[in-house]
């Protein structure tokens, strides 16, 4: 489903494609959560890694591309890294670099002590990054809209989700892309990767954790959600605003 005239949804996957860069755009992967869980007594069984695989190898099945860039928090533990996080991460990135000619991660506050395993594997790492008319960055920290000359700003961080009520009181989360414009740029923050991350319920929240999105809050209400799930497709919600909010 195209979202601008170059960007698409790919399928009703967590991930966009550009067609311009020959790109596919995920974020928020957190790989590793289960290990870092299960050390503070949350136990939950270890199938995120295999479900975000299994999410790649469609993405690969339905866009032929040559890059792909990861917006940030490839990583769960901020702290160094553990024996079981660092194997997911190595495994992750190895496959996608059996898979794309060039494979770039933009570095989210997840993402310490994340340089010595991409140096390792010849893996790019920037804080943030300009290609052609995008700029990419993971979204933790503001960003000068003056200061950039791409036209479409893509994000994530915020792991945007739409909350849905029933007649009773009974709540659904529904992960989704946010779409809108900002000062004349476009803007999309996309959901989080992971399939243990739903993260910021947009039409109820009060505060975002970006401090980008927090800066333009009063804009995001004229922003288009559009969610995703595996077995319904794509949903088409409208502006925020519209949205009920209990």
């Amino acid at each position: 489903m195209k979202i601008l005239d170059d960007v698409e949804i790919v399928d009703n996957l967590p991930a966009i494609y550009i067609k311009s860069l020959n790109a596919i755009v995920i974020g928020d992967l957190h790989l590793g959560f289960e290990g870092i869980a299960a050390e503070q007594g949350v136990f939950i069984p270890k199938i995120q890694f295999e479900e975000e695989m299994e999410i790649m190898n469609k993405i690969i099945k339905e866009k032929k591309n040559e890059k792909i860039i990861l917006l940030g928090d490839i990583k769960h533990e901020f702290s160094e890294t553990t024996y079981h996080e660092f194997k997911e991460v190595r495994d992750f990135l190895n496959f996608l670099k059996a898979n794309f000619k060039q494979v770039i991660l933009i570095k989210g506050n997840h993402d310490n002590f994340i340089f010595y395993l991409t140096k390792k594997l010849k893996v790019e790492l920037y804080d943030d990054l300009c290609i052609g008319n995008y700029f990419f960055s993971h979204g933790h920290k503001d960003i000068d809209l003056k200061s950039i000359s791409a036209e479409n700003i893509i994000i994530a961080h915020e792991h945007p989700a739409i909350a849905l009520f029933d007649e009773i009181g009974g709540k659904e989360i529904v992960k989704c892309f946010l779409i809108g414009k900002v000062k004349e740029k476009n803007v999309i923050i996309l959901p989080a990767f992971s399939s243990l991350s739903y993260g910021t319920e947009v039409n109820i929240v009060e505060e975002f954790l970006s401090p980008f999105l927090e800066k333009i809050k009063d804009k995001i209400d004229d922003f288009e959600a559009i969610g995703i799930d595996k077995d319904v497709g794509i949903l088409r919600f409208g502006k925020i605003k519209n949205l009920p909010k209990r």
